[in-house]
């Protein structure tokens, strides 16, 4: 778990109110191929969306994508995926996403199946009164012939209240696959997840820039795979 913390709580959530939306859902299970993606570009600002970020202005831009193919095999697969644009509290996110599936391409047809899948979730806060600018990207990348896994993307980047902190959250966990009651054969193929942080402020009213942080994650695992998990957190307080 990574938590970062900055001096200027109050500028990096953005107290608005906006109307939300609800989940979308959506579930396969397929001998065969399949393919999915999603993408998401949100912007919200304290004043206007021109390009110009003017004294007192805070804006925060929200990135999300998922792309994932799968053939020669059968799959299974489910997702939840929500964008809710109203202030939230601690524990609530305006994006949430929650995906599960399995592949398995071994043991149907002639020549081995593949997946491949590859998640990005991203959040971008700015502010110039006091200045301050944070990048945030964390996702993960997979290519199996056998496996079965889950992720959840989160960020919040409106709230309520000055003192709930913007916050990103990505989990991924790979297993093997059930073969007989209490055994599982292992993962095949390879997986790695990243997380890389870029924060600048400055203190009080100053222009000058007097902390710069940043900060990057990889890990990979190629092979037999029984198990990869990475939990990794971003929090501005």
């Amino acid at each position: 778990m990574i938590t970062v913390r900055s001096l200027f709580t109050a500028l990096i959530t953005i107290v608005l109110v906006s109307a939300g939306c609800g989940p979308a859902l959506g579930q396969v299970q397929v001998i065969g191929s399949m393919e999915q993606s999603d993408a998401l570009t949100w912007t919200i600002s304290s004043d206007a969306i021109d390009g110009v970020i003017v004294p007192g202005e805070v804006q925060a831009t929200t990135n999300y994508g998922e792309y994932t193919q799968a053939y020669g095999g059968m799959i299974s697969y489910s997702k939840s995926f929500g964008v809710d644009t109203r202030n939230m509290g601690l524990g609530q996110y305006n994006l949430n996403s929650q995906r599960a599936l399995s592949f398995d391409g071994l043991s149907y047809g002639p020549l081995p199946g593949r997946m491949v899948s590859t998640e990005v979730v991203g959040m971008e806060t700015e502010s110039t009164d006091p200045l301050f600018h944070s990048q945030v990207y964390a996702g993960s990348s997979f290519n199996l012939a056998r496996g079965a896994l889950t992720s959840s993307a989160q960020t919040r980047t409106v709230a309520a209240s000055p003192y709930v902190p913007a916050e990103l959250n990505y989990n991924v966990d790979l297993t093997g696959m059930p073969y007989d009651p209490g055994y599982f054969v292992p993962a095949v193929g390879s997986a790695s997840a990243f997380m890389n942080i870029h924060t600048e402020q400055a203190r009080g009213n100053s222009t000058q820039k007097s902390s710069d942080l940043q900060y990057s994650h990889f890990s990979g695992v190629n092979g037999l795979i029984s198990r990869f998990n990475q939990a990794m957190r971003y929090q501005s307080v």
